[in-house]
């Protein structure tokens, strides 16, 4: 089994084709870090309870919707 920190996060599409924000914490409330292109991969840091992941981007942690990412 690989580690959490060896996992990695992958963008999904979202569903009307566009870009997926990374925020600054675990919902919309936060501010975005980026705004990234389905099918780029970070490296995995946790999944939160309401479902958002961390992942690390740059010298940062950010995080992502459960709804447009999934571990591989």
């Amino acid at each position: 089994l690989l580690s959490r920190r060896q996992r990695q996060m992958c963008i999904r599409d979202r569903s009307n084709g566009g870009k997926v924000n990374i925020r600054y914490g675990n919902n919309t409330s936060y501010g975005r870090i980026s705004l990234v292109a389905p099918g780029t991969t970070y490296p995995y840091v946790a999944t939160a309870a309401n479902g958002w992941h961390a992942v690390e981007i740059g010298s940062k942690v950010g995080w992502v919707s459960g709804e447009y990412s999934k571990t591989i």
